[in-house]
């Protein structure tokens, strides 16, 4: 009797411990804003989403903002291939690229300061802890992260690196603008990995470079 109630305490110790690796978590976007210029945008993105997708080192995020753009972004951590699918407003581009490149792009921008605070609050039955990000401006993003949720973040726009975590819920600030990311909906298996996961660019696409994207202002 003592030894299966042991086995029973180390199994439950192991799967509130265990990692999730696989999954698909959804967000509802809130944007808002006191700055009048941008009331016309702010009501063009009601309605946003985002959705990650995540199975062995391979990332899928999926940012439909409002009536202006869908951003789909593919990253493999292990052959270092990255992907972005942009349609909306400005017509149907691809790049296609490395991560190593991406990152490079990435050096060029001011790194942001984060600072991990004592302080938890528990989202969809994970227990998160909180982090702030400080840009150089002093304006502050906060996530809310689990780290019982791993994802290969390498290339993910979305995700920060540095954060020990994966963020259920955050907050980012930028010029008086305010967008509020709240998890809906956590699913533990996905369906059709090597559809979500097809780096081949989709017909109607135009390839476009880096260097064409940062032309575009983006």
């Amino acid at each position: 009797m003592k030894n299966i109630f042991i086995a029973l305490l180390t199994l439950v110790a192991f799967t509130s411990s265990a990692q999730l690796t696989e999954g698909h978590v959804a967000y509802k976007i809130d944007c808002v804003s006191d700055n009048p210029d941008m009331q016309m945008a702010v009501s063009m993105l009601q309605g946003s989403t985002m959705e990650i997708y995540f199975y062995e080192g391979l990332t899928r995020s999926e940012m439909k903002m409002g009536t202006m753009m869908n951003i789909i972004t593919l990253t493999n951590e292990k052959t270092e291939d990255f992907l972005m699918l942009m349609s909306g407003m400005i017509g149907k581009n691809a790049i296609l690229t490395t991560l190593d490149e991406i990152n490079k792009e990435k050096g060029e921008t001011p790194e942001m300061e984060i600072t991990l605070v004592e302080e938890t609050k528990e989202i969809m039955g994970y227990m998160c802890k909180k982090a702030v990000l400080t840009a150089e401006d002093g304006s502050e993003s906060v996530f809310w992260y689990t780290p019982d949720i791993k994802v290969a973040a390498k290339g993910q726009s979305y995700l920060n690196e540095k954060v020990p975590g994966f963020p259920l819920e955050y907050e980012i600030n930028n010029a008086g603008f305010k967008m509020v990311l709240t998890v809906t909906s956590i699913e533990k298996k996905i369906k059709k990995a090597g559809d979500l996961f097809d780096f081949k660019i989709p017909e109607g696409y135009k390839k476009m470079t880096l260097e064409q994207l940062k032309g575009m202002g983006m």
